[in-house]
């Protein structure tokens, strides 16, 4: 299991607020692939479609709920048309639905029938090159040619998403792999400027290790065999890459509780900060004069979740600034004194939002469906998916018995 997965996307209570947010959370893709070339193709004909994928948990364990509906729901989904799968790493390219199996190993391909359900139509496995059972994603270049960024081998592994076959390129990315004991993870790829970035940390969860920085896979589709390795040691857990205004990459990361107050960082000294830097358009340095640095702002010992809405506004879930951490990990990660606040990057100022109670932390998934943000608060009996846009927070539709996974349009 990855830091990634067991600290950023279980979903605990959130809290959120009357927000006076730019749309522009909707150029922020979080999304593998939506805004990567070959988005127009036939694929993509059809009557409109958004995919939900909710993560239940149940008594045997974890199962993954793809559901193709006409808009974002309002309600609890009827689950019965839906395909469940025990492992599912999602991502769009293409109007088609790829999704990874992390145990068999496999990457299927899925068409949307006029019907609205998902019909497998490619398949191939990994098993031949030794791939970990572990959360990685791909990078599209082209309607023919995807990336599979490998965080355990360090490499990139070519492959077809036309005929759904490997490709036999595999290419090793220098200076990447930190130490035996930590291990990485790479997050989706988003097309900036041109180029594909993603965001690289490497930790030890088990001791609550965290290397002191983060770094930026760079690839530019006209030369995707050279890839660009990015490093800053100013921010830690770098866990999202949100496109800016003329083509500049934002990188975010976060250095939670668990880690400030029982954990340390690689190599003996400080831990880096919580927060965002920027990758300039067509650079290979991030800037050194631009950092936003949540918990300075904030003052609080512990940031769960970072929502870039724009170049001035952010959305964060801190801890209580004016509570200390508690005194063990087991009461940290249940605690729910948890509250989000909005962060004024410019004037370097916070304000909570008010409307909705403290909570635990959240899951800090960023869906952006038509301009709307998608965050999450969990509750006794799942999870509730609330809708972030300039008129405020809405609440939109539950999630029985689990949490939002992957939302994004189809078509």
């Amino acid at each position: 299991m990855t830091w990634l997965e067991s600290k950023r996307w279980i979903a605990r209570p959130l809290v959120l607020g009357a927000l006076v947010l730019a749309a522009a959370a909707c150029s922020d893709s979080d999304n593998a692939g939506g805004d990567a070339p070959g988005d127009g193709s036939q694929a993509n004909v059809g009557p409109p479609a958004v995919l939900l994928t909710e993560r239940v948990f149940t008594p045997s364990g974890r199962q993954y709920v793809l559901s193709v509906l006409p808009a974002v729901p309002s309600a609890a989904v009827d689950r019965t048309s839906s395909l469940v799968l025990d492992s599912a790493d999602v991502e769009l390219f293409g109007g088609r639905v790829f999704v990874r199996d992390r145990v068999a190993n496999t990457m299927t391909r899925y068409e949307v029938s006029s019907d609205l359900r998902l019909v497998q139509d490619g398949q191939f496995s990994f098993a031949a090159l030794g791939l970990a059972a572990s959360r990685f994603s791909s990078a599209y270049v082209a309607s023919d040619r995807a990336y599979l960024m490998d965080s355990t081998g360090w490499r990139l592994i070519g492959w077809n998403p036309e005929s759904m076959t490997l490709t036999g390129e595999v290419i090793a990315i220098a200076n990447m792999k930190k130490d035996p004991a930590l291990t990485g993870s790479i997050s989706p790829a988003v097309s900036v400027g041109g180029r594909l970035v993603a965001s690289i940390y490497w930790e030890d969860f088990t001791n609550l290790v965290l290397f002191p920085g983060s770094g930026a896979l760079v690839i530019d589709p006209a030369a995707p065999g050279s890839p660009a390795f990015i490093e800053d040691a100013r921010v830690g857990g770098g866990f999202r890459i949100t496109a800016g205004a003329g083509g500049s990459a934002y990188l975010t990361g976060t250095v939670g509780g668990d880690v400030r107050k029982f954990g340390s960082a690689f190599g003996g000294g400080a831990l880096p900060a919580s927060g965002i830097i920027t990758l300039p358009a067509g650079q290979q340095a991030f800037d050194p004069s631009y950092l936003v640095d949540v918990e300075a702002i904030t003052h609080s010992p512990s940031v769960a979740a970072i929502h870039r809405i724009d170049d001035k506004t952010l959305l964060a879930q801190i801890y209580d600034p004016a509570l200390a951490l508690p005194a063990t990990l087991s009461e940290f990660r249940s605690s729910s004194n948890f509250e989000f606040v909005v962060i004024d990057t410019v004037a370097r100022t916070f304000t909570p939002v008010a409307n909705l109670p403290k909570g635990g932390q959240a899951n800090a998934g960023n869906h952006v469906v038509d301009g709307t943000l998608y965050i999450q608060l969990s509750n006794a009996t799942g999870s509730v998916a609330y809708a972030v846009s300039a008129s405020g927070v809405t609440e939109a539709f539950p999630v029985p018995a689990g949490d939002v996974w992957f939302l994004a349009r189809i078509r």
